[in-house]
């Protein structure tokens, strides 16, 4: 069960926005604060709420994902080909994706402070990036010589 301080203050940003707290919201807030730093899609995580809360339909979670996004509160990411996941949005972070095997990278938002700098400087743009995802290859595959999804001697993660 997550910590019920956190739970708190995340219904108050809620409230503080203007956004009613409902079960369902309280429930799927809960789930995500127990993923941890884990990425969730929407199915899995309609799966982990039905456990605790079976009256919690999938489109009530459907629902409440995109409420929540709304309010700032979660971050979509798409992490190479894999279905949307999501991610409380405190934890503000990017990733780095092989397309040869699929490793994810996880990298904190204070790397892009240089790009940040550059762009603003060069062109006048202040970059604000909620959730990037670079494609390349990770450093097992580049040592390895794999250029081409899915030619990855035994596909590591």
């Amino acid at each position: 069960m997550p910590s019920a301080r956190r739970l708190d203050a995340l219904l108050d940003q809620l409230r503080d926005r203007g956004v009613r707290v409902t079960a369902a919201r309280r429930a799927v807030l809960a789930e995500l604060l127990d993923a941890g730093h884990d990425h969730i899609g929407v199915e899995e995580l309609a799966a982990r709420v039905r456990r605790r809360t079976p009256t919690i339909h999938l489109s009530t979670v459907y629902r409440t994902v995109d409420a929540l996004r709304e309010s700032g509160i979660l971050r979509a990411a798409r992490l190479g080909d894999q279905p949307v996941a999501y991610h409380l949005a405190g934890d503000a972070h990017h990733h780095a994706v092989c397309r040869s095997c699929g490793a994810t990278v996880e990298f904190p938002d204070t790397d892009l402070d240089d790009l940040r700098d550059r762009l603003a400087d060069r062109h006048g743009f202040a970059a604000d990036p909620e959730h990037l995802t670079v494609s390349g290859r990770c450093r097992r595959c580049v040592g390895r010589g794999v250029d081409s999804p899915g030619t990855a001697p035994g596909h590591h993660r």
